[in-house]
């Protein structure tokens, strides 16, 4: 797996999930076929994040929020509003971002 950090923008591939395991394609250079709307997550430097969630008329909403690693492939993820979850990348190259939540 590759060892660096995870940055830029991920969208949720849901074609592609596998049992426990999701799916991000890099959002601006895959082709994805068509959703009502999808996931986005976005990695900035130190450790601020933005999540794009699918709103009521299906166009995305921000979410702003933060992240941490934790160790042994493990980041932690907090949004607005005290929302928070563990993830584990099982799988981190330039063209996917496989995780699962602990």
């Amino acid at each position: 797996m590759n060892q660096e950090p995870i940055k830029g923008s991920w969208t949720h591939s849901r074609e592609e999930d596998e049992g426990d395991i999701l799916v991000y394609r890099p959002t601006q250079s895959y082709a994805f076929p068509p959703a009502r709307g999808r996931d986005t997550l976005v990695f900035s430097e130190g450790g601020q994040l933005s999540n794009y969630m699918p709103g009521p008329d299906d166009r995305p909403r921000e979410v702003g929020g933060s992240w941490q690693p934790l160790g042994m492939n493990r980041f932690k993820l907090e949004g607005a509003g005290g929302t928070s979850r563990v993830i584990e990348v099982v799988e981190h190259t330039p063209d996917v971002l496989k995780i699962r939540n602990v």
